[in-house]
């Protein structure tokens, strides 16, 4: 089978859940005999502005080929106007050029970022086939996570002026150019580079703040919300194009489906680092129970929601815990909880098997509908049970009262939950024990087959 994949590129341009997924999947297709393909959206280039596909170094044995001139490429930035997003191609022969020559028989896309509508028309045309992997909800949402500026999850857009006002703090145009350049490739991990990302971030958080306030005051509604429904629709006609969609839990699924009808395989995603590494714990009630959260600490991440709700057990003298929290090293004050805390800053992926060594259960609270959580499967791969919110869609393979906790992301729910198991220790082992004695079907090797399953369904014969 001749596999295409349009993914954001590849390390260290790149980075992420999406590109190291993409890429896993690649390798594992690629061992079992397949020609396996890479187009990525690169450089925006001003002064040809024609666009044009050039092939560069394979990676692995994967061919590589280069978008030059794509739309414009977000990432987690947002977007200020949408109509540069969305602008015609005014000439299909790099694509129709492209597809002729390559001839692949399945377009895999893990992004809708930078390519083409035409694109998608015209490999319609040529018979391909067009399957699209759920990652993050961008098309539906520029900031791709559906929270709006005041950090909570976006359930009405109205009308395109709620994405008017969480994206009008998006990055710029140039900065979005220097952001797909070549030379940002190289800078991308510089000092200088990464600290003036950071103070955009910090600044684009500031700002939102600032205008949420000002329109609770002023109550101005801004009047480019036709802008962003056009944009939404742009979007949703390519994925009524796509000829199934591979949702990576139930989660993703139920958001999309507000939006399309399509049909669609729900099918739990994996990386090639995930490994059996299940081992029998011991949990001793004699000592608090270790806690913990690994990821950042911002609001749509739910760490303040696990605090307060911690901190509620405080004030009910439930005090036999400790809470391990690895990621983003932000400075916190820390209040009654400054003795049941500990921060210990960035993690890498070696880390894992000693921080799941040291803590009896994970707490994953997002208060956003994530798509997925790889530090759930994470957990899971090393025998530790988890309290899940409701809202992640690593839910999916979690057996509540079973394997461990899902529960809605609400201060209430959440501090019930773990004073249940502070002082039901054997239930924990039990959940440990039925994760160790139970299926692992989450190794690349097994997914890659599930995906192929999917292609074949599409292609209608087995390759």
């Amino acid at each position: 089978m001749k596999i295409l994949h349009y993914s954001l590129g590849l390390p260290p341009y790149r980075t992420g859940g999406l590109t190291k997924y993409s890429i896993d999947l690649m390798m594992s297709q690629l061992k079992a005999g397949h020609s396996v393909n890479l187009l990525y959206p690169g450089q925006l280039d001003p002064i040809i502005k024609k666009t044009k596909i050039k092939s560069n170094n394979s990676y692995n044995g994967v061919l590589i080929f280069e978008l030059i001139n794509p739309l414009p490429v977000p990432l987690l930035g947002g977007i200020t106007n949408p109509f540069i997003f969305m602008e015609k191609l005014k000439e299909q022969n790099a694509y129709y050029n492209f597809l002729s020559k390559l001839q692949p028989d399945i377009i895999h896309f893990h992004t809708l970022m930078g390519i083409h509508y035409e694109f998608l028309i015209l490999a319609k045309k040529m018979g391909v086939k067009l399957i699209f992997s759920s990652h993050d909800y961008y098309g539906i949402c520029p900031k791709v996570n559906l929270i709006d500026h005041n950090g909570n999850v976006c359930t009405d857009y109205n009308k395109g002026l709620k994405c008017e006002t969480c994206n009008l703090n998006s990055y710029s145009l140039p900065l979005i150019y220097l952001m797909q350049s070549h030379l940002y490739k190289s800078l991308k991990n510089n000092k200088i580079i990464s600290k003036l990302k950071s103070n955009k971030k910090q600044r684009i958080k500031e700002n939102n703040i600032r205008s949420s306030k000002e329109n609770k005051h002023n109550q101005k509604q801004v009047s480019n919300g036709e802008n962003f429904i056009q944009l939404r629709n742009y979007y949703l006609n390519m994925l009524n194009k796509m000829d199934k969609i591979h949702f990576n839990s139930e989660v993703t699924k139920q958001v999309y489906e507000q939006h399309l009808m399509i049909k669609s395989d729900v099918i739990s995603i994996t990386h090639s680092d995930i490994k059996d590494n299940r081992v029998l714990k011991k949990y001793d009630m004699k000592i608090p129970l270790q806690i913990g959260f690994l990821g950042p600490i911002d609001k749509y991440k739910g760490f303040p929601l696990l605090r307060n709700s911690l901190l509620n057990l405080l004030e009910e003298d439930e005090d036999n815990w400790h809470l391990h929290v690895y990621g983003n090293a932000e400075n916190i004050t820390l209040d009654k909880d400054i003795e049941h805390i500990t921060f210990y800053g960035k993690y890498e992926y070696k880390d894992l098997t000693n921080i799941f060594n040291k803590i009896d259960i994970l707490v994953i609270p997002s208060i956003w509908k994530e798509t997925f959580g790889f530090i759930g499967l994470e957990a899971l791969s090393h025998g530790v049970p988890a309290i899940v919110s409701s809202y992640v869609g690593f839910k999916d393979l979690v057996k509540h009262n079973s394997t461990g906790l899902i529960v809605d992301p609400v201060e209430e729910q959440l501090s019930a939950a773990i004073k249940y198991v502070i002082h039901n220790r054997n239930e924990i082992k039990i959940w440990n024990s039925n994760i160790c004695s139970g299926n692992f079907n989450s190794i690349m090797k097994d997914h890659h087959l599930l995906i192929e399953g999917l292609y074949d369904s599409v292609l209608g014969e087995k390759k």
